[in-house]
């Protein structure tokens, strides 16, 4: 009787067996459960057409596709195989094959190059030399330009400190005198002027001031002649404005006249007084007017003119006939001058008998401006 093999053996079972016999393990995955069966509602179907297809027109017949000719393709029924691509002869060249080739002549540098610009770099640098030696000459030459204009400058900065000092001495001296021994030196025309401050000082004398410095210092030039033209600053008064002409490089002389504007006599005294059968000599200011009246209504035969004096509110009105040269000449001067208004030294005389209490006839102009630059030799 044959032993009992524990070997678990493997058969084939029928899947049919519900119920397998004992001692039977099933191999593979479990059969899933089994959902309950849904039934699918029928839809109505959509219609379907039929694609009709295109007839040909009774009287037109069908059309053929033509397709090309063989003789038009270029080809080859049997192509070749690698064998014979491989068995081509390739021409290779080496390095041997040019040998025994014809020679070919190998061109060497000229040598006239080398030489031709050889002789540029030297023309150069011969240019150069003689460059920098015209440029250190013209630098000489306009070092010593700048020395000559520097040793100018410093000659003209020292004559122009020794003429401002020589002002302020000046200035200093003249405010200080209060004689007329001290005043004349530093004063110009001292012939003519001295009897004028004499008989000046007989009436008002003068009053000696301490310089304390000088405020403005402007040039002016009169027909020619250099003048200054300075204000000074004095000790408990007002400011001095004077005129001072250049008479040498570091000499000045100031202008009394201009200084106390001199008049032969007092304006006010002149204009209440009306002097006539008299001619004077007055500083005044000039400007043009209209006030035709008298002896002097007829505008078309004078030119009428508003006469004023420094420190005075007085004023006279002068009439100059119309085509004369003093009324052309006030009419210009007075009409390029600041605010339209002149100064000038107007010879003036009041006609005898007049009946206008205020005009007076120009007879001269003696001077465009306060200055006399020349004795005046038919002064009164």
């Amino acid at each position: 009787m044959p032993e009992h093999d524990p070997t678990p053996k493997l058969r084939v079972i029928e899947d049919q067996e519900e119920t397998p016999a004992e001692g039977v393990v099933r191999l593979g995955p479990e059969k899933p459960e089994k959902a309950p069966n849904q039934r699918l509602q029928q839809d109505q179907a959509p219609t379907v057409r039929p694609i009709q297809e295109p007839r040909p027109a009774p009287n037109e017949s069908p059309a053929r596709l033509e397709s090309a000719s063989r003789d038009y393709f270029d080809g080859r029924s049997v192509e070749p195989g690698v064998e014979a691509i491989l068995d081509q002869q390739v021409a290779t060249e080496t390095i041997e094959t040019p040998w025994g080739g014809q020679e070919k002549r190998v061109s060497g540098i000229p040598y006239g190059w080398f030489l031709l610009i050889g002789l540029v770099v030297a023309g150069a640098g011969l240019w150069s030399i003689l460059q920098t030696k015209k440029g250190e000459k013209n630098v000489a030459a306009a070092h010593e330009t700048v020395r000559e204009k520097v040793e100018k400058d410093e000659q003209k900065d020292a004559a122009a400190r020794d003429l401002v000092a020589e002002v302020e001495k000046v200035v200093r001296s003249y405010l200080a005198a209060d004689t007329i021994e001290d005043i004349v030196p530093l004063i110009r025309q001292p012939e003519r002027v001295r009897p004028l401050i004499e008989k000046e000082w007989q009436t008002k004398p003068k009053v000696a001031s301490k310089f304390r410095r000088l405020a403005m210092f402007q040039p002016a030039t009169i027909e020619g002649k250099p003048f200054w033209v300075i204000r000074a600053e004095v000790e408990n008064s007002p400011p001095e404005n004077l005129l001072l002409e250049q008479t040498g490089d570091a000499e000045v002389k100031v202008d009394w006249e201009t200084q106390v504007c001199h008049q032969p006599m007092p304006w006010n005294d002149y204009v209440s007084s009306r002097p006539s059968g008299q001619s004077f000599d007055f500083r005044v200011t000039v400007e043009r007017d209209n006030f035709f009246s008298h002896e002097f209504s007829d505008a078309s035969k004078w030119r009428c003119f508003r006469i004023g004096a420094k420190n005075s509110v007085e004023r006279l009105f002068g009439y100059a006939p119309a085509d004369s040269e003093i009324a052309k000449f006030l009419e210009a001067y007075c009409a390029g001058a600041p605010r339209k208004t002149a100064s000038v030294i107007l010879r003036l005389r009041f006609l005898p008998e007049a009946g206008s209490p205020r005009g007076v006839v120009i007879e001269k102009v003696v001077a465009p401006r306060w200055v006399y630059l020349k004795d005046p030799t038919d002064a009164p």
